[in-house]
């Protein structure tokens, strides 16, 4: 059963590339629910891919679960990315273009990040306890209009 954004309720899915559509979809569905514009949903959803195709490549050497909350207070949406893969902090690859450098010459990768903060008004990172295991637990907030 899918819950609707204001639930709370965690969902959880088989962390590999044929799932990431149905999680996308139950996302963007939560957030029309929940008045969200279609500018903002784009938004949404470049952050989503971002975050999520990133779990599902690399957090696991085998299968794994990737859990999903959507909630929402007031004018903002809440997406929470959950799982149990290697421990990662995505919010230290912030990697911004460098002022004379060549992109050539940039090291590679972090740039995903820097636009989910720049077009997300909150962006938090956690690495804790969840569903009796060690998490990676990864918090984006964005107004709904």
């Amino acid at each position: 059963m899918t819950k609707t954004a204001t639930d709370g309720d965690w969902r959880r899915y088989e962390a590999e590339k044929q799932a990431y559509d149905i999680i996308r979809d139950g996302i963007i569905e939560d957030a029309e629910e929940q008045g969200m514009t279609p500018r903002q949903q784009i938004k949404l959803e470049l952050g989503l891919e971002e975050m999520l195709v990133n779990i599902i490549s690399y957090a696991y050497d085998g299968t794994g679960y990737v859990w999903v909350r959507t909630s929402a207070e007031g004018d903002t949406f809440r997406l929470e990315l959950a799982d149990h893969g290697k421990h990662f902090d995505p919010l230290e690859k912030d990697r911004r273009h460098t002022d004379g450098v060549p992109d050539i010459d940039q090291e590679e990768g972090g740039y995903g990040i820097f636009l989910v903060k720049k077009n997300f008004s909150f962006v938090g990172y956690e690495y804790e306890e969840l569903f009796g295991k060690m998490a990676n637990h990864l918090t984006m907030e964005l107004p709904l209009s």
